[in-house]
């Protein structure tokens, strides 16, 4: 949906752009960009399994992009400037549009993946009490957790803490499974956050429900928030997106309806 957002923020600002969905072949990710950018394309934007070869293929790279070791935007001029949005987005749906506070907040994150490592650095700078990770390989936990000074804890393990916040950071959702988390895990969280989105509750949002969760949301407002990031950063202005979100998330609901 990210075409569809970039549109309506496009139209939200009376700005003309085209933001458009194209295909890279493996192992052919420097000779793209070389070629968007011979097209005249001002930037773009990066998904799985591009996010290193963009980190690697930028100029320079801000400090979210740095600290990640991964890039979601490419922002094109003398230099080309890597970013990362994720994390920015992710603590604007969070804190924003959820008005859930992360200073002070015990967090746990169910999964050791790359998308996991665009959160961290944003979460940190807010000050949360603390932040545990849990992972179905534990040595990928482990890592992860070194590389940001943070707690690795096995997914059973968990049922002995609180956390204010837990993120689904895994892709259990994408196969219409819930991660291996405890239900008493959920049932303390003030917020069960899903980084998937979908017309329908996830499966680990209906865990978190059923568990007696505070307050459940899936990843639209994050994918929306770290739109506008990466639109701030090729235009210089960041769009509202409260329109937006309630535009995305009605079509997601009509097209999920017309499946």
């Amino acid at each position: 949906f990210s075409p569809e957002i970039h549109r309506s923020f496009a139209r939200s600002l009376g700005e003309d752009i085209v933001y458009e969905k194209l295909e890279v072949p493996l192992g052919g990710f420097d000779e793209f960009v070389d070629d968007l950018i011979e097209k005249g394309y001002k930037g773009c934007n990066i998904t799985l399994p591009f996010k290193v070869d963009a980190c690697k293929y930028a100029d320079r790279l801000t400090e979210r992009a740095r600290s990640c070791g991964a890039a979601n935007t490419l922002v094109f001029g003398s230099k080309v400037t890597g970013d990362n949005t994720d994390g920015a987005g992710f603590i604007a749906d969070v804190t924003g549009r959820l008005g859930f506070e992360i200073e002070g907040a015990s967090i746990l994150v169910l999964g050791a993946g790359g998308g996991v490592r665009g959160l961290l650095p944003s979460l940190l700078e807010l000050n949360p009490k603390w932040i545990a990770v849990a992972n179905r390989t534990m040595s990928r936990a482990a890592a992860l957790a070194e590389s940001f000074g943070i707690d690795a804890v096995p997914y059973e393990e968990t049922a002995a803490e609180s956390f204010d916040l837990v993120i689904n950071a895994t892709s259990t959702s994408l196969s219409n499974m819930a991660p291996p988390v405890p239900r008493s895990v959920l049932a303390e969280a003030s917020l069960a956050y899903d980084l998937v989105y979908a017309a329908e509750p996830t499966p680990f949002m209906q865990l978190a429900m059923e568990a007696g969760a505070g307050a459940v949301a899936d990843g639209l407002g994050m994918l929306v928030e770290q739109a506008a990031e990466s639109y701030l950063d090729w235009r210089g202005v960041r769009p509202d997106t409260s329109g937006t979100y309630r535009e995305i998330r009605r079509l997601i609901e009509e097209r999920a309806r017309g499946a």
